[in-house]
């Protein structure tokens, strides 16, 4: 079947016919479309399909949620036998509990707010997704992310994807900068809805499968389970600014900076998360103004691009764009500089929700579509107070 949407000309000129890939197949519609569009395309396709944390009993709330259920997986060994390519499951299990659970937990236990998914992609993921292509003797690597790659000269970039409601470049930030010119993302050019309408068509089994959730290891959103009974997850008091007790919380971990919702606590106005304090145990809560920051540090910081220079405020003559989530518009920055190894970043507008353990993200270039780099927030500035 051809294949039902408009293949752009830069994706045909990097996958010639014969072009061998490694797809990362995870039993979902993005991966599974990826997987018809490079057979479309008559590359040479391999599948694999990481086995990060096994779900002991696939119930069927787990197994449409967790991206490395036992399901999952078969379904994409199904996938990948229809398009006539080889699959093999890569047990990364031992490293990602090492690289992204064990560190997720010290996070939570130290009231920082993790995301997990940029240790997988950054240490796990992808260095073992670039290591089995070579293996294999494939010349890329692929998945199912809505992300580009595009080129200046020879230099590879990380680009945003098409569609601004599913971009996954903040995902990928922390990806080695020497992999990005050996990997290739086919949907970064499509929006959610055309995939979904090109599984539709193409009469896939997934098309209408539900988007597994950011947290693979946490299918029912409870993350309890990860940590043993102590302080985190003991209840206590929800308190405002000047120290009265509001309510009681369930356990910190169960609580992230900026949340609204499930705090219990009436009042006549929405209160928000504002931080966590793991050492007397208490929830401290506020309006909305008070998880608002125009001042961010970062530490552990990744370059993808030259011409980031040490203080600053612009890349190549252009504005940079900060983005402290997944699905933050960004926000235009005013200055940085850098100091040993914390990044300091100037916003010119207040962002809300900023909270340590975030990945902070800059982006440049024409439409700010080029990921510049990023680190991981270590204190936020609220009203001239550190948090």
């Amino acid at each position: 079947m051809t294949f039902p949407l408009d293949i752009p000309d830069s994706l045909r000129r990097r996958l010639p016919p014969g072009t061998g890939v490694l797809l990362g197949l995870s039993g979902g519609v993005d991966s599974a479309v990826s997987l018809a569009l490079l057979r479309a395309l008559d590359c040479d396709v391999q599948c694999v399909t990481f086995k990060n944390f096994c779900h002991g009993d696939d119930t069927p709330d787990t197994t449409d949620k967790s991206c490395c259920s036992l399901e999952a997986i078969e379904e994409a060994r199904r996938l990948a036998r229809s398009h006539g390519a080889n699959h093999w499951v890569g047990d990364v299990e031992e490293s990602f509990r090492s690289a992204v659970i064990e560190p997720f937990v010290a996070d939570y236990a130290a009231a920082r707010t993790p995301n997990p998914c940029l240790d997988c992609n950054g240490t796990v993921r992808f260095p073992e997704l670039a290591r089995l292509a070579r293996r294999q003797g494939c010349t890329l690597a692929a998945t199912g992310h809505y992300a580009r790659i595009g080129f200046t000269g020879t230099e590879a970039r990380l680009l945003r994807g098409y569609d601004p409601t599913k971009d996954q470049s903040y995902f990928l930030h922390r990806v080695p900068r020497e992999l990005l010119s050996g990997l290739v993302f086919p949907l970064g050019s499509f929006t959610k809805d055309e995939v979904r309408q090109a599984a539709g068509r193409l009469g896939l089994s997934v098309a209408d499968k539900s988007d597994s959730q950011e947290i693979c290891f946490v299918p029912d959103g409870d993350r309890s389970f990860l940590f043993d009974d102590g302080a985190c997850t003991t209840p206590g008091e929800i308190v405002d600014a000047s120290g009265r007790v509001l309510g009681r919380h369930r356990g910190l971990i169960h609580y992230t900076v900026g949340q609204r919702r499930g705090l219990g606590v009436a009042a006549p106005r929405p209160l928000y998360v504002v931080a966590l304090d793991p050492g007397r145990n208490r929830l401290l809560v506020g309006p909305r103004s008070a998880v608002a920051t125009t001042g961010l540090a970062a530490d552990d910081f990744v370059h993808l691009v030259d011409g980031l220079e040490d203080q600053g405020s612009t890349w190549c003559g252009q504005p940079v764009i900060a983005r402290i989530r997944h699905r933050h518009d960004g926000a235009l920055v005013s200055g940085w500089r850098r100091r040993g190894d914390i990044w300091e970043i100037e916003l010119a507008e207040p962002v809300e929700g900023g909270a340590p353990g975030q990945g902070l993200v800059l982006y440049g270039g024409p439409g700010a579509e080029t990921v510049l780099g990023g680190g991981r927030i270590t204190s936020v500035l609220r009203e001239g107070t550190a948090s």
